[in-house]
C-alpha cells in the first residue's frame, strides 16, 4: 500500500508541520501529501488506497468532510474544532459534520484516538467508540546533542511580560535567553523538504536547551517526548486543548507566575513527569502496528474501503447539511441583528435621556446662579439697611437716658 502524510498547506503555525514530520517518521516511504483542508479532494495517481496517519485538528473547513474514499486512515491525535467552546470565531456549526454519514465515516474506522479529552466525549456522546491516544508528537526521537547543549534557555510564544520577568531574574546569570516563536508568514508554497528543515532545526534547538517555558502545546509535546524540561505558563487552565496534557506538565498560569506563585527553576530545571510515557509507548505500538498492517496489502479502493455510501450519497448528505447550517447561521445572524437594532434604540433613548438631563443641569445651573445673585443684592440691601436703623437705636437709647434723668 502507498502511504500519504496529512499536513496543513497554508498554515501560519509550526506546530502543524510537526505533527507531520512526527507522522513521516514511522513511514517506510511516503507517495503523496495530503492536504489537511482539501482531505476530500484527494485522489492518487493510480487510484490506488493510500494508508494515512490522521493526527490533525478538523478543521477550519467543515464541507471537506468525510475524507477521500482513496484514504485508509488511522485515527490517533484526532482534534475537532469547535469554535466556540475553543474561543475563536466561527460559524454556528459544529460537531453536525461528525452525524449522518460523517459519524459513520469514524465508525466505521473506530476506536478513534483523540488529541484532548474533550474531542473523546464529544465522540463518543454521537455513539462513536473513542479513547486518549494523546497526540504524534509525543513519539518525537530525541535529536543530535550539540556542543552548546544547555548554555541556553529558549522562551517560546510566552506573553512579553512574562519573558522580561525572566530575562531580569536571569540578567546575572551565565545563561543565554533565545527567544524563539512558531509563527510564521503563510506560504502554502513551501517545499516538504524546507519544512522538515525548518522543524529539525527548532527541534534540534529544544533538545539541545537547558530547559524550555512555552504556553504552546506543540512545543510542549515534543519537548516531553526529547526529556528536554520544559515548563508551560498559559493564563488559561481550562483550554480544551491542553486536556489532559496539564496533569502531564510542570506549568502555572501567567498571573500566578508574575506573583512568584511557582517553584520552577529555570538554571537547575527538574526533570519532566514520567506520566506522559505510558502513552507515548501505546501510540508508538499503535502506529506501527497500523504500518505493519498495510505495508503488503495490496488491492482496489473497493476491497479495502469500510464504507458503503456512494459519491452521490455523500453530496446529498453534505447539501442537506449545508441548507441546514445556513438557515441556522441566518437565524443567529438576523437574531444578533435584531438584539442589535434594540441595543441601538435603547443606546439612542439613552442617549436623548442624557441630552435631556444635560440640558436640565445647565437650566438648575443656570437658576442657581440667578439665586446666588438674588442673595449677593438681598445680602447688600440688608447690610444697607443695617445703618439707619444702628442710628435710630442709639437715639432711642439717648430719649431713654434723658426720659429717665428728668423723671429722677
Amino acid at each position: 500500500m502507498k502511504y500519504g502524510i496529512l499536513f496543513n498547506k497554508n498554515n501560519m503555525n509550526i506546530g502543524d508541520d510537526i505533527q507531520a514530520y512526527a507522522t513521516a517518521l514511522f513511514l517506510p516511504s511516503f507517495d503523496y501529501i495530503i492536504d489537511r483542508e482539501h482531505i476530500d479532494e484527494f485522489v492518487p495517481e493510480n487510484g490506488e488506497p493510500v494508508a494515512v496517519i490522521m493526527n490533525a485538528w478538523y478543521m477550519w473547513n467543515k464541507w471537506n468532510w468525510p475524507p477521500s474514499r482513496y484514504i485508509y486512515p488511522c485515527f490517533v491525535g484526532f482534534h475537532y474544532a469547535d469554535h466556540q467552546l475553543a474561543k475563536q470565531p466561527g460559524s454556528p456549526f459544529k460537531y453536525e459534520f461528525l452525524t449522518g454519514i460523517g459519524g459513520d465515516y469514524l465508525r466505521a474506522y473506530e476506536p478513534v484516538g483523540c488529541r484532548d479529552n474533550f474531542t473523546r466525549e464529544q465522540l463518543e456522546k454521537l455513539g462513536i467508540r473513542s479513547y486518549f491516544s494523546g497526540c504524534i508528537t509525543m513519539t518525537l526521537p530525541k535529536m543530535p546533542e550539540r556542543k552548546d547543549r544547555g548554555t541556553y534557555i529558549c522562551l517560546v510564544d510566552v506573553e512579553k511580560r512574562v519573558s522580561d520577568k525572566i530575562k531580569a531574574q536571569l540578567k546575572d546569570e551565565d545563561i543565554e535567553i533565545r527567544v524563539v516563536t512558531h509563527n510564521r508568514e503563510r506560504n502554502e508554497n513551501l517545499s516538504w523538504e524546507d519544512r522538515v528543515k525548518i522543524v529539525t532545526d527548532l527541534l534540534t534547538l529544544y533538545q539541545n536547551a537547558r530547559c524550555v517555558v512555552t504556553r504552546r502545546l506543540h512545543c510542549a509535546l515534543p519537548c516531553l517526548a526529547m526529556e528536554t524540561p520544559v515548563f508551560l505558563i498559559k493564563e488559561t487552565e481550562d483550554d480544551i486543548r491542553f486536556s489532559p496534557y496539564n496533569d502531564f506538565l510542570h506549568r502555572v498560569t501567567v498571573t500566578r507566575f508574575m506573583r512568584d506563585e511557582y517553584t520552577y527553576d529555570f538554571l537547575n530545571p527538574p526533570e519532566n513527569k514520567p506520566l506522559y510515557k505510558k502513552y507515548r509507548a501505546s501510540l508508538i505500538e499503535t502506529v506501527k502496528q497500523f504500518v505493519a498492517d498495510t505495508e503488503k496489502v495490496e488491492g482496489p479502493v473497493e476491497e479495502i474501503v469500510r464504507t458503503s455510501y456512494t459519491p452521490e450519497e455523500v453530496m446529498r448528505w453534505r447539501h442537506d447539511l449545508m441548507k441546514v447550517s445556513m438557515d441556522r447561521w441566518y437565524l443567529e445572524y438576523r437574531e444578533a441583528q435584531v438584539s442589535l437594532r434594540k441595543k441601538t434604540k435603547e443606546n439612542e433613548n439613552l442617549g436623548k435621556k442624557k441630552q435631556q438631563l444635560e440640558k436640565d443641569v445647565k437650566a438648575v445651573r443656570k437658576e442657581k446662579k440667578q439665586l446666588e445673585k438674588q442673595i449677593r443684592q438681598l445680602s447688600a440691601e440688608l447690610e444697607e439697611r443695617k445703618h439707619p436703623l444702628k442710628l435710630l437705636a442709639r437715639k432711642v437709647r439717648g430719649a431713654v437716658k434723658t426720659f429717665s434723668a428728668a423723671a429722677l
